[in-house]
C-alpha cells in the first residue's frame, strides 16, 4: 500500500496525459505524490500495440515524475460501469488512499471514457463503506474532479498551466503511436487524435479556458460535488 495525494484514473494509457497532463505536472512539481491508474492497456486501439503503448506509458510516467502507475486488465473498447469495474476501482482507492481523484467526465464521445468516469463516480461512496465487498480498508477521497477528453461541461475550475505548457505538450507526445507523424505512411489508420491539428486543438482549449478564468493557458476540471471554501481570501486572489 502506498498513500498518494492524487490518483488520476483513465480508461487508456494516454487519457490522463491528454486530459489533465498540465495539472499532473503542476502537482508533481509541487512535491505531491501522484499515481495513474489505467483501466485498460489500450490494446484494441486503432494505432499502436499493447507493447508500444506500455512503453509510451512508462516514458510519460518518468517525465511526469509519477509515484506509480498501474494498469488493470479490463478489455479495451469493452469498458462498462459494472460492479466488477467498481470493485476494482474501490480496491485501488483503498490501496492508495488518495485525497483527490481525477477521472474523465461520466459522458464522452468515446464510450470507454464515459464508462470510466461513471464507474469512478459510482465508486467513491462505497469505497468508504465498511461492508462493501472489495479488498482493503474503507477509505473515501476528499474530492473528485472530472477532466475533459472529447466532450466538455460549460463550467469548471481552471488550473493555471502556463508554466508547464511545453512539458505538457511533451507529455502528450510521449504517446507518439497515437498522434500524427509528419511523413508517415498514408496507410496509417486515421483517428480523431491522429489529426495534424490535434496538439494545436489542445492548446486552443487551454487558451479558451484560460481566457475565461483570466489566465493565459488553463486546464478545466469539474468537481463532482460542492467545494468547501475555508480560506475566504483565496476567492479574492489572496486578499479581502
Amino acid at each position: 500500500m502506498m498513500q498518494l495525494d492524487v490518483l488520476a484514473i483513465g480508461a487508456h494509457p494516454d487519457d490522463v496525459e491528454l486530459g489533465c497532463g498540465g495539472t499532473i505536472l503542476r502537482l508533481t512539481d509541487a512535491g505531491r505524490r501522484v499515481g495513474v491508474l489505467d483501466l485498460t492497456a489500450g490494446e484494441k486501439g486503432s494505432r499502436g500495440t499493447r507493447k508500444t503503448r506500455a512503453a509510451e506509458a512508462r516514458k510519460a510516467a518518468k517525465l511526469a515524475k509519477l509515484t506509480l502507475r498501474e494498469t488493470l486488465a479490463f478489455a479495451d473498447t469493452e469498458l462498462e460501469p459494472s460492479m466488477k469495474l467498481r470493485k476494482a476501482i474501490v480496491a485501488a482507492i483503498r490501496r492508495h488512499r488518495p485525497a483527490i481523484v481525477l477521472a474523465p467526465l461520466p459522458h464522452d464521445l468515446h464510450p470507454d471514457h464515459a464508462a470510466a468516469g461513471r464507474a469512478v463516480a459510482d465508486s467513491i461512496y462505497p469505497a468508504g463503506m465498511k461492508n462493501f465487498d472489495a479488498p482493503g480498508t474503507p477509505f473515501r477521497p476528499a474530492r473528485v474532479f472530472h477532466y475533459f477528453m472529447h466532450d466538455e461541461e460549460p463550467h469548471a475550475i481552471v488550473v493555471d498551466v502556463e508554466s508547464v505548457w511545453d512539458r505538457r505538450i511533451a507529455l502528450a507526445q510521449c504517446f507518439s503511436s497515437q498522434l500524427h507523424a509528419p511523413g508517415a505512411a498514408s496507410s496509417q489508420f486515421a483517428t480523431l487524435i491522429a489529426r495534424p491539428d490535434f496538439l494545436p486543438r489542445i492548446e486552443a482549449r487551454a487558451r479558451v479556458w484560460g481566457r475565461r478564468a483570466g489566465l493565459t493557458l488553463g486546464e478545466p476540471l469539474v468537481p463532482m460535488d460542492a467545494l468547501a471554501v475555508t480560506d475566504v481570501a483565496a476567492l479574492f486572489g489572496g486578499s479581502v
